[in-house]
């Protein structure tokens, strides 16, 4: 698996810029990969002032990635996962796209969670991203590609830890984590991905971006096994890492005191 952490910006001007770089290490994956994965928004890839910038910055971006990250999937004989907007009749949602081996989009994972930025509307400073369908209530979004079963949590996801035993009882095998965040610490980050891990007993391969190499917020792009040991974090490095482990290797754990051993969620199910 590469996890690709691209150089975010916080001038409007380095959109152009932070968007080249991408692509650069996008291309520069090997064939030897089975999984790529992008980060949260990959055609906004610098901070936008406006509703006005945000949105211009989707129009003239947005099928360049997706035709980038389709080219990379058949290059590289790999299956791609890039976030970037998916527009609907109702505006743009922000979208996890999974792309097979062939190029071909399999999947679309719509952030179940919007944060306040995408549900705001202009006047109240936000992006007024299409968020309707968020109200609704839903199961899990979960697709299986070549036998392997991936969850997905994007950004703002990642703090509703009442939807991990939900995703847990989807029996995934990689939860694959498009973000941004930010603001948090890359403790903070490291937590919360361990303890996904460990609660889902599943893979968590999560990419995001970095602003500065030696900040200890943002970046912290990784990769954690669901015994929660940390695999890779890339903290504030930019560029990519790569990770191999077998998506069907599983942690059992003693279901308490002399019983069989089971995932953690199933010992907590028996409750």
């Amino acid at each position: 698996a590469y996890i690709i952490q691209p150089y975010y910006s916080f001038d409007e001007k380095d959109l152009e810029k932070c968007f080249d770089e991408m692509l650069v290490h996008l291309d520069s994956i090997s064939d030897d990969a089975d999984l790529i994965v992008l980060p949260e928004y990959s055609d906004i890839p610098a901070v936008q002032g406006s509703k006005k910038a945000f949105h211009e910055s989707i129009e003239k971006y947005n099928s360049v990635i997706m035709d980038k990250a389709k080219a990379a999937a058949v290059r590289c004989n790999a299956i791609v996962f890039v976030n970037a907007a998916e527009k609907t009749e109702t505006g743009c949602r922000n979208t996890t796209h999974a792309i097979d081996r062939s190029g071909n989009v399999v999947g679309k994972y719509f952030k179940a969670h919007p944060a306040p930025s995408e549900v705001k509307t202009e006047a109240q400073g936000g992006n007024e991203v299409d968020v309707g369908y968020s109200y609704l209530p839903d199961e899990p979004y979960v697709i299986e590609i070549e036998g392997i079963r991936f969850g997905f949590l994007t950004c703002y996801d990642f703090y509703f830890y009442e939807a991990f035993a939900a995703i847990a009882r989807q029996n995934v095998d990689i939860i694959i984590g498009c973000s941004l965040q930010r603001s948090d610490s890359h403790d903070a980050i490291e937590t919360m991905c361990r303890f996904l891990a460990y609660n889902t007993n599943a893979y968590v391969i999560r990419s995001s971006v970095s602003f500065d190499e030696n900040a200890t917020v943002c970046g912290a792009s990784m990769a954690v096994s669901p015994e929660g040991k940390v695999l890779a974090n890339m903290g504030g490095k930019f560029g990519m890492t790569a990770v191999e482990f077998d998506p069907h290797q599983k942690h059992l754990k003693p279901a308490g005191f002399g019983n069989p051993d089971a995932p953690h969620y199933e010992y907590i199910e028996i409750g």
